[in-house]
């Protein structure tokens, strides 16, 4: 936390948090970071409800199939410059819902390889699209969610 201190103040970054599905334990800990303890606001870190306004989308949770075309959708239409972050486990490696019916696993990078396409496996991000970072945790903590749209928007 001492590191967020140093850092000097930046214009203001809007951030749209994109719920896929799953538990809701990373979108508390999204939460916690505008209440008083942790104050995303003194960063210039604010929260945006639109997705085309956004300058970071977090993507939260795990897809799962009734929000797989929407977030797809979604996707597509951002602008190349927006910056995609991936928070928590569950988003980063569908875990502990992997192998459940219920959700796909995470959203991956590039093009499905032939087998893939051919078994209909995995869910790919749009062209020209890429994920900025991976935030790590089950959930993460506020500092690093907070440290972690810092140095993606540097």
């Amino acid at each position: 936390m001492k590191s967020l201190f140093r850092i000097r103040r930046a214009p203001s970054i809007f951030v749209f948090p994109l719920h896929m599905g799953g538990s809701n334990g990373s979108s508390l800990e999204l939460a916690a970071i505008f209440t008083p303890p942790y104050n995303a606001g003194r960063y210039g870190i604010s929260l945006t409800n639109s997705p085309r306004q956004a300058d970071v989308v977090l993507l939260v949770g795990s897809l799962t199939p009734k929000m797989a075309g929407p977030v797809l959708d979604l996707l597509a239409s951002l602008p190349d410059d927006v910056k995609l972050l991936q928070v928590g486990s569950d988003a980063t490696a569908a875990a502990p819902f992997g192998r459940s019916y219920a959700a796909f696993g995470p959203l991956k990078q590039g093009l499905p390889s032939g087998e893939e396409a051919a078994e209909g496996k995995g869910f790919f991000l749009p062209p020209g699209k890429s994920i900025t970072a991976y935030i790590a945790g089950a959930p993460p903590d506020p500092e690093v969610i907070i440290e972690a749209i810092l140095d993606a928007c540097r």
